[in-house]
């Protein structure tokens, strides 16, 4: 691997991991001006757009994971002989239900709106 091809992957791994461009520069072993000429080419923004999707997609699993024992967690809460602590398990279940109903909904009408848009450019072709 070439010394530009190393160092634009520490730049890549710094800046995906949510690094400032001085701290990624630095961290590749680069200025702070070819940090950000490397982030000006389309396909090293490219390559970091991916390599953020992949981290977030990577949390989201680990938090998907999580969830059922969450819930569980939660569950049992409801049982806490603390009046404070049942109170604050239910106000959390029903803000988290209130919060994916909505979530849903919105989901459900952006599809819908999306054939519709699709269905009305098939239509003018």
């Amino acid at each position: 691997m070439s010394s530009r091809a190393r160092s634009d992957e520490l730049l890549l791994a710094s800046l995906a991991a949510g690094s400032s461009v001085e701290q990624a520069a630095q961290a590749a072993g680069l200025s702070v001006r070819t940090a950000y000429r490397r982030l000006a080419d389309p396909a090293f923004a490219g390559r970091l757009a991916q390599a953020r999707d992949e981290l977030i997609t990577n949390a989201l699993g680990e938090l998907v994971d999580s969830a059922s024992g969450a819930v569980a967690t939660l569950r049992a809460l409801l049982e806490a002989p603390d009046e404070r602590v049942k109170l604050g398990a239910a106000k959390t279940i029903l803000d988290q239900l209130l919060r994916i109903r909505e979530t849903l909904t919105l989901s459900q009408r952006l599809a819908t709106l999306e054939r519709a848009l699709q269905a009305g450019n098939g239509k003018r072709r």
